[in-house]
């Protein structure tokens, strides 16, 4: 069956890193839309292939590995983070390479290959941008363009900027849904979408709220505040930080355990993990908590922390 003719939704799933893996039908014409908005912002000069890292199992690389290349009739090779890819990347004069945060660092490293390219198109999907990102751009010059995707599994895209800074300008199939602002003028993002997916056994909803703060500074445009919750996104992953930590800490019972976000210049973002103790028993105990936890999941580091001193009473 070629895509075209698929009739059937197509189920994506969240990770569950943040609560029970849920599932998100989205229907072959809304991932054709989808893919009709990427090829605008991405390949609107004309692309020979496409290098992917993301999985296609996430809607960003279903898209960006198997939609658009087959709408667009070019090859696409799906990328790992350890692949050799000098031979590779000189294939194609007009690469669109679909990048997961880690991948600019393995991108950087084929600086020369990549420097032959009459044109080249980066991708960047739904995660803080790594430094290394701007650093590569810079690196090619005039003929690199950068592109940055704002949406989740839930919505698929929601806005796009290109240059790896600004305001986000909404997909042009997108608009704001009514939410209250605080008194700074920031409000929770909502926006109404026909690409929005649905639960099965459920409509589509009519809006759909994504956790992000913002400011809208008009009806196409936002800034872009944060997360409202303690939420990293490492690698395309949402982390819930304080559910993780209450994770470890029944895992580790005794021990106050607390997550911190850290900027990283691989991923963008990352997190440590920090326990109230110097107890090594304990700790190593809450090592292997972490080291079974999932690869998306896995912190920087583990700081052990003097486990705070008992109050002195005052003798007068």
């Amino acid at each position: 069956m070629t895509f075209r003719e698929q009739t059937a939704p197509i189920a994506f799933a969240t990770s569950g890193s943040t609560g029970p893996p849920q599932q998100w039908l989205r229907e072959p014409a809304q991932l054709h839309a989808e893919a009709r908005l990427l090829i605008g912002l991405c390949a609107d000069d004309g692309v020979d292939g496409v290098l992917s890292y993301a999985p296609p199992r996430h809607l960003y690389g279903h898209l960006m590995s198997l939609v658009v290349p087959r709408m667009l009739e070019v090859p696409c090779l799906q990328a790992g983070l350890t692949a050799p890819l000098a031979r590779t990347v000189a294939r194609w004069r007009r690469p669109l390479v679909a990048a997961v945060p880690a991948a600019f660092a393995v991108l950087a490293r084929c600086l020369p290959e990549l420097a032959g390219a009459e044109r080249i198109v980066l991708v960047h999907s739904s995660a803080v941008l790594p430094a290394g990102a701007r650093e590569l751009v810079a690196a090619l010059g005039e003929r690199a363009r950068l592109v940055e995707l704002f949406g989740s599994t839930e919505t698929g895209l929601i806005a796009s900027r290109t240059g790896g800074a600004g305001e986000w300008t909404l997909a042009e199939d997108t608009r704001f849904a009514p939410e209250p602002p605080r008194p700074d003028g920031v409000r929770p993002l909502r926006v109404a979408s026909p690409r929005l997916a649905r639960r099965p056994g459920e409509p589509a909803p009519a809006a759909t709220a994504t956790g992000d703060l913002v400011t809208e500074l008009d009806e196409r445009t936002f800034r872009w505040h944060g997360r409202a919750g303690r939420l990293v996104k490492v690698n395309g992953v949402r982390v819930d930080l304080d559910r993780l930590a209450d994770r470890l800490a029944e895992a580790v019972p005794g021990v106050a355990v607390s997550c911190r976000a850290e900027p990283d210049p691989l991923r963008g973002e990352w997190f440590s993990v920090h326990a109230a103790t110097d107890d090594p028993r304990l700790l190593a105990d809450l090592a292997a908590a972490v080291r079974a936890l999932p690869a998306a999941e896995q912190p920087r580091a583990l700081h052990p922390l003097p486990a705070p001193a008992p109050p002195t009473r005052e003798v007068r």
